[in-house]
């Protein structure tokens, strides 16, 4: 192996690591919402039963 070679190697783990803290932050954020985003989903959800069902209350 030359030179090049080794560079290319170190390239790749790095290209890796960066993949892979890029792919474990995604699916750390995934599914959780900031509070006005939870806020806003809750009341477009109540909005859209009420409009389905007038009789349907929530908790």
């Amino acid at each position: 192996m030359g030179e090049t070679s080794y560079a290319m190697v170190w390239l790749w783990f790095i290209g890796a690591g960066l993949l892979g803290a890029v792919l474990a932050y995604g699916v750390m954020r995934a599914g959780n919402l900031r509070r006005s985003e939870r806020a806003r989903l809750d009341r477009n959800t109540v909005e859209t039963q009420q409009a389905e069902d007038p009789q349907k209350h929530l908790l």
